[in-house]
């Protein structure tokens, strides 16, 4: 099993967020806070909240590929993606990857609820 480092961080996927280690002191170095929605036709959407990089580790670019995980995840799993979260939204615009793009939905008022 290869150590987590900066460069390749392990990912732990947890009932509505996703936790970044990258050492092999197990600490939270970041952590990806989502919601799962169904809309009234049936389409799956993840609404992502919150981006969290740990003081300790903020400046090495560890919450570009804590998005990057979570939106790939999601996106492999069926959803849509709905950006509350600034730093989810700017990445998104930022990377200009027509797959995440393409499955981005517009935040609406039943998903601050």
């Amino acid at each position: 099993m290869t150590t987590p480092s900066m460069s390749h961080p392990k990912f732990f996927e947890r009932d509505g967020y996703i936790d970044m280690i990258v050492d092999d002191s197990g600490a939270i170095a970041g952590r990806e806070v989502y919601r799962d929605h169904e809309t009234t036709d049936g389409t799956k959407q993840r609404i992502f909240i919150e981006t969290v990089v740990e003081e300790d580790y903020r400046g090495a670019g560890l919450a570009g590929k804590l998005v990057q995980y979570a939106l790939d995840t999601a996106l492999d799993e069926g959803y849509r993606i709905v950006a509350i979260c600034p730093y989810v939204k700017s990445w998104i615009e930022k990377n200009d990857n027509k797959r995440y793009a393409d499955a981005s939905d517009t935040a609406r008022p039943e998903h601050f609820n």
